[in-house]
């Protein structure tokens, strides 16, 4: 599987995956348009550490193809659009974000191809007193078959912030499966409590938590697993 490293620097306007590739995108600061071309039958991983973005990302599937993307952000204002425009294509995307300031992270997919798979799921942190919104957006086009579409939205509240989540299912028609969820809230008591009831500190506790949450849905080899941990690790309360 090819692999590719790519920063803010280098040039992002088009990537088009003509073999089974895995990317490494690493953005700080960055407000750019890309656009990632999935040609038919390939298979594309994307590992995603950005800091203070507000990038437009596209995305466009091809037949047989699959996509996993795997991010992981703070401050992050992003707007994401994949759209699935082959049939037997397959979407499995993680985001989960670190929230500090006032973001608002928009995500949208259209299947418009039969035979068609879609998995979102949006995990967010907010730390401050601050505004964090997800508007989340997942579109099945007339007359597909056989196709399936899901969401989950959670926002965890650690100070007194605002959040919203807007989950919209847009479909038109039956021969479909989609569902969607929205959660915002706090870490559970119990949980908490039964951690420091072990021993472990109520900051290491409220650490473990939540790595948890921000991680566990992700596909990790080994060395993504320990950069995304030290991402966590680095940006955390920070």
């Amino acid at each position: 599987m090819l692999k590719l490293n790519v920063t803010r620097d280098d040039k992002l306007d088009d990537i088009i995956i003509t073999e089974d590739t895995s990317i490494e995108l690493n953005l700080v600061n960055c407000n750019k348009d890309i656009n990632i071309d999935v040609m038919d039958n390939m298979c594309l991983e994307v590992f995603e550490l950005d800091i203070n973005t507000k990038n437009k990302i596209n995305y466009n599937l091809r037949e047989n193809s699959r996509v996993i993307v795997n991010k992981l952000a703070r401050d992050n204002s992003d707007i994401t659009t994949v759209k699935i425009d082959g049939e037997n294509a397959s979407l499995k995307y993680y985001s989960s974000i670190m929230n500090y300031k006032n973001n608002e992270y928009t995500f949208k997919t259209i299947q418009s191809k039969d035979n068609t798979e879609s998995i979102v799921v949006n995990h967010c942190i907010n730390f401050t007193n601050n505004t964090f919104k997800f508007l989340v957006d997942s579109k099945i086009n007339k007359k597909m078959h056989n196709c399936y579409s899901m969401q989950d939205n959670k926002i965890i509240d650690l100070g007194n912030g605002h959040n919203y989540i807007t989950p919209n299912l847009l479909v038109d028609s039956e021969d479909i499966e989609a569902e969607h969820s929205a959660y915002i809230g706090k870490f559970k008591k119990d949980v908490l409590f039964y951690l420091m009831s072990r021993g472990i500190k109520k900051e290491d506790a409220e650490m473990l938590l939540t790595k948890g949450f921000l991680l566990h849905n992700m596909i990790l080899t080994g060395g993504e697993e320990t950069d995304f941990n030290s991402f966590i690790d680095n940006n955390y309360n920070n």
